[in-house]
């Protein structure tokens, strides 16, 4: 079927559709339009499966091949590349204006309203064009006033326009903007003869590029935690997109292939609402085991649509050991050889942790022949700080004399395991004994 056929078959229903939902009665055709104090009034709102934006592109655009969002008139259906007419759709004549006669535009009747999204495929909405007045067809009566209302803002304003004015031309800026609205007002003196066209309605689109900027080229995330980047988002089309992190080429993981990378990106996925841009957060997360050494590496945040890469932008990522404090309490004891102290054992955890985790020694690096550090009891506190009771026993053969200890504080398996104590944020406190005779 030929487009311009099945768009005019196509709304035509949808037109017809409209008035019946809105429960109005058919009318009578009349020859004079609106006569004796009568109106006529229709609206129509797209079903949800057809609230679709504009399929604009790079060039001109016609607005008779747009989807309509939402219209209403007052005398019978909005006609497609015909005046108004009568009350039934498909009744106007050919659109003309100071004998002009024009192949497309829209033929309404005050009060009415068309409405557009202005969010495009893959161009940008910068100019709307359209020549206006009241159709040759009612003489020179009628008065109207035309607006233009871009993203609920008046942007454009006839003045009164009856059927004697000039045809007049609007050229208004649409950059950056999302609703177009076309209303036409009965000028404040009644709607009699009010029929007003927008003839050869135009958008003018420019191509536009995806493109994505980071508000900052490096991003620091401390261990078991994470941190965002704020993502501009700028020309994309509506819908959803796919985000992923590629190492750069000879960023292999520390770990080699038997260990994974220690940051990864949690915001997989984002919908976009078309928007000339909108900003986003970005979370990278570090959930991963940590070695001796902080972890950097170089990375391409990378978006794409079905598969297809739409930006590509390149971030340095930091992982960060967490800063863990021990001590104790009391920070010096003394006693004979056998007696058993406890002491209490607290260490603090920045950025904190998300909960208190079991406590336990790791090493104890002193000069004597014994080890009395012997125990740790269970753990109080929150992910900040930590709390635990330590067990100190005089060790047989300790000669009496003072001493010095130093220990490593194990926090549940963060310090533990991969690469063991050699977290490179381990906490360790030091205990100053002294053996009485």
């Amino acid at each position: 079927m030929h487009r311009a056929v099945a768009r005019s078959l196509w709304f035509g229903s949808a037109l017809t559709l409209g008035l019946t939902g809105c429960s109005q009665p058919a009318s009578p055709v009349t020859t004079d339009p609106y006569a004796g104090g009568r109106s006529f009034p229709w609206a129509y709102t797209a079903p949800p499966t057809q609230l679709l934006p504009l399929r604009l592109t790079a060039g001109e655009n016609n607005l008779y091949y747009e989807p309509i969002l939402a219209a209403r008139n007052s005398w019978g259906p909005i006609e497609i590349d015909r005046s108004n007419g009568e009350q039934q759709a498909g009744d106007g004549n050919a659109i003309t204006l100071d004998g002009t006669t024009y192949s497309r535009g829209f033929g309404t009747h005050a009060g009415s309203e068309l409405r557009f999204s202005l969010k495009g495929t893959d161009a940008t909405c910068t100019r709307f064009v359209s020549q206006i007045g009241i159709d040759d067809e009612v003489g020179t009566r009628g008065s109207v006033v035309f607006q233009v209302y871009l993203d609920g803002q008046n942007a454009y304003d006839s003045g009164v326009m009856t059927g004697a004015s000039a045809t007049k031309t609007i050229d208004l800026d649409l950059t950056g903007k999302q609703e177009l609205r076309l209303v036409v007002t009965d000028a404040g003196n009644g709607i009699s003869f009010d029929h007003a066209d927008w003839a050869k309605p135009l958008i003018s689109c420019q191509a536009t590029t995806p493109t994505l900027t980071l508000n900052q080229s490096a991003l620091s995330v401390y261990h078991l935690h994470t941190a965002s980047l704020k993502a501009a988002f700028a020309h994309y089309p509506p819908g959803l997109v796919d985000l992923r992190l590629e190492a750069d080429p000879g960023e292999p993981p520390p770990g080699g292939t038997l260990l994974p990378y220690p940051v990864v990106l949690q915001t997989t996925a984002l919908t976009l609402s078309g928007a000339a841009s909108e900003t986003r957060d970005v979370v990278i997360a570090a959930p991963e085991k940590f070695g001796f050494n902080n972890y950097s590496s170089a990375f391409h945040l990378v978006v794409s649509r079905n598969g297809q890469t739409l930006s590509s932008v390149p971030v340095q990522l930091t992982e960060l050991p967490i800063k863990f404090t021990a001590s104790v309490e009391p920070g010096s004891v003394s006693g004979r050889q056998g007696e058993v102290k406890t002491l209490v054992l607290t260490v603090t955890a920045d950025p904190p942790l998300d909960r208190a985790y079991p406590l336990s020694i790791g090493f104890q690096d002193n000069f004597t022949q014994s080890y009395p550090l012997e125990s740790v009891g269970p753990v109080s506190g929150n992910g900040a700080r930590m709390q635990a009771a330590l067990t100190f026993r005089f060790g047989g053969n300790n000669p009496v004399g003072g001493y010095q200890l130093r220990a490593g504080v194990a926090v549940g398996t963060i310090t533990t395991g991969y690469r063991d104590l050699l977290y490179a944020g381990a906490p360790s406190f030091g205990l100053d004994f002294t053996v009485r005779p």
